[in-house]
């Protein structure tokens, strides 16, 4: 009898201090919301844009009162572009009990390398930028992203570069890295299919400050367009302030990391000027809904690129889910996912309703196509392919 005295009486200590079987965890013990990218480094500008956005959704979230009374926490999880640090801060997210959902990696090589982590303790991420489509093929439940995937911007900017621009000659050249890679794949595949046979490809150094190697080679050819696949602004900067140093007059047409105000245009000091790029995101200054986060950006951090107003978006969905999660006291991991993967419709400021598909990824997805005049950036299309 003296034993199950005390085996009843344990069994009622475990209750008392773990909740009964299947209760989340009381929402006053903490909320806290992690931010996973590139906030040092090479791609630092658009990562900072990224992380500052995340903090003013959630200081508008607190602002208001938080959730259920308690403040969410923003943490900062640095991977400076790299997949072995992006697993170092996977781990270290996954290991707080109090964290309930990550924005990020915006970066496809980060997000493929801590997928396996993030989704083994099921916590939510919400990239703002990784576009490979596997990311989206193995199977995981906890990985959504409010940008389009490399196999829509691919023959979104094919198509652009054959039939508006009508280009007959195209020199690909990128950097060896897994969006990079992907993306210059996609595009030369769509290409080719509307007839673009003139087509000469090369890697590039991330990081390199003299191309002339290369771009002999681009100019002897006497093309109509260079496309470069690279993840960061400066790297798009050096290449076409080279290119016209080198009397190199073809239209310069670069991914989405170019999309930066001071690393590419300023930095390319005039070089820039009628270049071409594609982004995941749209001109958010013609969006009236967005007018209030934008005034809020610009008056504490400076000038707007593009990179920030997905994570705005981003950021205030989860804490959307956080709350439905937390509306009975309790929060689970696996509610806060389940609320995310049910996002439809939801009208923020991207200028478009963001729903999820089966798999996490965004639905209607476009890429919007920029050219540089003056010191901005001039949306000239939105295209979805052919």
């Amino acid at each position: 009898m003296k034993k199950f005295i005390v085996l009843g009486l344990c069994a009622c200590f475990l209750v008392f201090f773990t909740g009964a079987p299947g209760q989340g965890a009381d929402v006053s013990t903490g909320l806290k919301i992690g931010a996973a990218g590139p906030f040092t480094g090479a791609a630092a500008a658009p990562g900072m844009e990224i992380f500052n956005s995340i903090k003013i959704a959630i200081d508008e979230k607190n602002a208001a009162g938080g959730i259920k009374g308690v403040r969410v926490k923003l943490v900062m999880g640095d991977d400076a572009g790299d997949a072995a640090q992006g697993v170092n801060v996977a781990e270290k997210f996954c290991a707080d009990k109090t964290m309930y959902g990550v924005i990020g990696p915006p970066m496809s090589n980060v997000a493929e390398a801590t997928l396996r982590i993030y989704g083994g303790c099921n916590l939510t991420c919400i990239t703002t930028a990784a576009s490979k489509p596997a990311l989206t093929e193995k199977g995981y439940k906890h990985f959504f992203r409010v940008n389009a995937r490399d196999d829509a911007h691919g023959p979104a900017v094919g198509t652009f570069i054959a039939r508006d621009l009508g280009v007959k000659s195209v020199y690909v050249l990128n950097t060896k890295d897994t969006y990079s890679q992907g993306y210059a794949d996609q595009v030369v595949a769509t290409l080719k299919r509307l007839g673009v046979t003139r087509m000469w490809r090369d890697t590039i150094v991330a990081g390199a400050k003299d191309f002339s190697p290369v771009l002999t080679k681009v100019k002897a050819q006497g093309l109509d367009l260079v496309l470069v696949g690279a993840k960061a602004a400066p790297d798009h900067a050096v290449m076409v302030r080279q290119m016209r140093e080198l009397g190199i007059k073809a239209i310069y047409f670069g991914s989405e990391g170019a999309r930066d105000l001071k690393d590419f245009i300023e930095a390319a000091e005039g070089a820039a000027e009628g270049a071409y790029l594609n982004h995941f995101a749209p001109d958010i200054y013609k969006i009236p809904e967005a007018a209030g986060y934008v005034k809020s950006y610009e008056s504490k951090y400076g000038s707007l690129s593009g990179f920030g107003p997905p994570a705005y978006e981003a950021t205030k969905i989860l804490l959307a889910a956080m709350e439905k999660a937390a509306a009975d006291g309790d929060i689970t991991r696996q509610e806060v996912m389940k609320f995310v993967a049910g996002t439809k419709d939801y009208k923020g400021i991207l200028g478009f309703p963001v729903s999820f598909d089966s798999k996490g990824d965004l639905k209607g997805g476009a890429t919007y196509i920029f050219k540089v005049v003056g010191k901005g950036f001039k949306l000239v299309k939105v295209a979805k392919g052919e």
